[in-house]
């Protein structure tokens, strides 16, 4: 296989792995409760945070993540849900990835900190 190939499945694979891991696996439980009491005691940064967690680009990223329905194109991967499809680029999703990985584990530690003043 060549190169240039073997690297550019390297970084999708890469970055489907940390789309996936911040949008499907760490989406549901404690993490989301913690974020939705923060943005209902009106806490700025979880707001924006819940509003792009249910905004319509990252749900279809996210449903197309989960049901396995997306592919390489030229200028990065397109995720279809079934109904819409959206094409984004290896540099918007990294920075995506990257952003939400560190506010959840902001949010993880917050709610360690709640844990133990109990």
């Amino acid at each position: 296989m060549p190169f240039k190939a073997r690297f550019q499945m390297t970084v999708f694979g890469s970055l489907v792995l940390k789309l996936y891991i911040t949008l499907v696996f760490i989406r549901e439980g404690d993490l989301a409760k913690l974020i939705a009491e923060a943005a209902r005691a009106r806490k700025p940064v979880s707001g924006r945070l819940q509003k792009l967690l249910r905004s319509d680009f990252v749900r279809y990223i996210r449903n197309s993540l989960a049901h396995g329905t997306f592919e390489n194109a030229i200028v990065g991967i397109r995720f279809s849900d079934g109904e819409k499809i959206v094409t984004a680029t290896p540099g918007f999703l990294d920075h995506l990835a990257t952003c939400l990985s560190v506010a959840q584990l902001q949010a993880a530690a917050a709610g360690l900190r709640r844990v133990n003043d109990r």
